[in-house]
């Protein structure tokens, strides 16, 4: 299980490029690491800050696909203050900014056990009810709403 939120983007171009064009729309810095990573931060109203990793999604699997496979960028999201619900309510509150904003379909897992929410390129929030997982045994559920394999 993840302590963190996850932003999921159906995104052909690679974290940096695509970074370079979401995070200046949300208000979000574009941070490069020393090893060539792509961060993502932006101050919270009353300190701290909120933002993560942008970088490949390297979970696909073939042999148990998931709702989450087609998307190649992933959002490893947190925040600076150790608040569980806090930092859930932090990444609801940016995926329905990104989800405007974006110019591919995104989604928003919690950890990575459950399927929160989900965009396509028409900006309309889906919201899932609590506890559908991104896994096949929710697959009725999700697969209306994942987009097609990314060419």
């Amino acid at each position: 299980m993840s302590t963190q939120e996850h932003v999921y983007f159906h995104s052909g171009h690679s974290a940096a490029v695509f970074a370079a064009e979401i995070g200046p729309a949300v208000g979000m810095a574009v941070i490069r690491g020393g090893r060539g990573e792509t961060f993502l931060s932006r101050p919270l109203p009353d300190g701290g800050a909120v933002g993560g990793e942008l970088r490949a999604n390297e979970l696909a699997d073939p042999v148990e696909p998931s709702f989450l496979d087609v998307f190649p960028l992933v959002l490893d999201l947190g925040i600076t203050i150790g608040d569980r619900g806090r930092q859930l309510a932090e990444a609801r509150a940016l995926f329905a900014e990104l989800a405007g904003v974006s110019p591919v379909p995104v989604a928003l897992v919690r950890g990575y056990d459950f399927l929160l929410g989900t965009a396509d390129g028409s900006k309309k929030l889906v919201w899932f009810p609590e506890n559908v997982t991104p896994y096949a045994e929710d697959r009725e559920t999700w697969l209306p709403f994942q987009p097609a394999v990314h060419r």
